[in-house]
């Protein structure tokens, strides 16, 4: 009854016509059966919206408790609210910006961030990926995943997951954590507010002191693309993940980038970024013969790199590192490069055990590298948070959302002011 897996005597052709579907098997759906699927639909989708009003609620209570609590401890010495402008519990202070917004009209939505481990999209696009056949045929990773995101991350983290995705253990790190984004919009900006809680400090066993990065406890990114580049529509930002980048299983040893040709066109002094499979000649999927996966070497020519980001094949980045008072705004085509871009804004701050990130960014650019967000059309979203003072791989992520302005379809919903 136990068998061995076959799957690895199996050339990616077999695989396709094995795992193919029959003809024969086509069956139509009863209609009873659509009408119960789409009645527990509603059903589930009721229970969500009265499970995030509760939520909200929750926050909005805790909140005044917290602001009832400092009030009485102010006048309690003979001072008034009025001295201060945030809670007595600030452990890092909020930067100095000029954002306001009326958030009781954004849109709220809670996503889960996870720990990806190694997993890059040559392991997406690999044989070892159950969900490569769908992915290929255009299946979104949330369709599959979405309702195991804390599963995944947990049997990632602690080393548990059948796929072998983490072989550096950190133990006590969380393997997800849920964030709420708020968004909205005016006539010539976005707002986005990311809020998470900080979570334990899990010390890092094979980095002196426990912290990869002692200077920044937090790190916050998120990408923008459109439909133009490849893969972004199903998987966001991870379309960027390579398995030859930074930290990652395949990453070039740094004599042999010193000594690449590459070296003047790219820069790897901090060893190979993310990039996009549009700007190489080729990605190495399967790893035969001993390759290394990935393609950060086989970069094409200046002039089609040009004709990549003319055709919008490029994911748009803004990037804050708690303390910094300014957003780092740049983009990801053949290299992460940060460019300054159109400039955004932020105000960050740590209260009550609670991570706090708003971003300022404005909806249209005529900057190439930069994504402009009009009505009526929707965008690839994914984000990234580095917390615990992590560094590279060692973040945690989210799959792919769209974004959109005033469109309730959208999972990231910016709604007008």
């Amino acid at each position: 009854m136990a068998h061995h897996n076959v799957r690895d005597k199996l050339t990616d052709e077999e695989l396709e016509a094995l795992e193919a579907p029959n003809p024969k098997f086509i069956r139509e759906i009863p209609e009873i059966y659509s009408i119960g699927l789409a009645k527990i639909e509603a059903e589930e989708a009721e229970q969500v919206a009265r499970e995030k009003a509760a939520k909200e609620a929750q926050k909005i209570a805790e909140q005044e408790r917290i602001d009832a609590a400092v009030a009485q401890a102010l006048a309690n010495v003979g001072a008034t609210k009025s001295t201060v402008s945030t809670p007595a519990t600030v452990e890092i202070p909020s930067t100095v910006s000029s954002i306001h917004v009326d958030w009781s009209k954004a849109n709220s939505t809670d996503l889960n961030v996870f720990y990806p481990g190694t997993a890059s999209m040559e392991w997406i696009l690999g044989r070892n990926h159950g969900g490569k056949r769908a992915f290929t045929k255009g299946d979104r990773c949330i369709a599959c995943h979405g309702d195991e995101i804390t599963d995944i991350g947990q049997a990632i983290v602690s080393g548990e997951s059948d796929k072998e995705l983490e072989p550096n253990i950190i133990p006590g790190k969380r393997g997800s954590f849920p964030v709420t984004i708020n968004a909205t919009h005016d006539n010539e900006y976005m707002y986005l507010r990311f809020s998470w809680s900080e979570g334990q400090h899990a010390p890092v066993p094979f980095v002196d002191g426990g912290k990869m990065d002692p200077e920044h406890p937090m790190k916050l990114a998120f990408m923008l693309a459109t439909d133009d580049v490849e893969y972004a529509d199903r998987a966001g930002c991870w379309a960027t993940c390579h398995a030859d980048a930074n930290s990652m299983p395949d990453t070039p040893v740094k004599e042999t980038l010193i000594g690449s040709d590459l070296a003047s066109r790219l820069d790897l002094n901090s060893g190979v970024t993310k990039y996009l499979a549009e700007t190489r000649t080729n990605i190495e999927l399967r790893g035969r013969g001993g390759k290394a996966l990935g393609g950060w070497d086989k970069l094409k020519d200046e002039k089609a790199i040009n004709a990549v980001l003319s055709k919008n094949q490029f994911m748009d980045l803004l990037r804050y590192k708690s303390g910094a008072e300014t957003v780092e705004d740049g983009n990801i085509s053949k290299e992460r490069n940060m460019h300054g871009g159109q400039g955004a804004e932020v105000e960050a701050s740590l209260k009550a055990g609670i991570w706090s990130v708003i971003i300022k960014r404005k909806l249209l650019s005529d900057k190439i590298g930069d994504v402009s967000i009009e009505a009526g059309k929707v965008y690839n979203f994914g984000f990234a948070i580095h917390d615990d003072y992590s560094s590279a791989r060692y973040h945690h992520v989210s799959f792919g959302y769209k974004l959109a302005l005033d469109n309730a379809n959208a999972e990231i919903n910016v709604k007008a002011q």
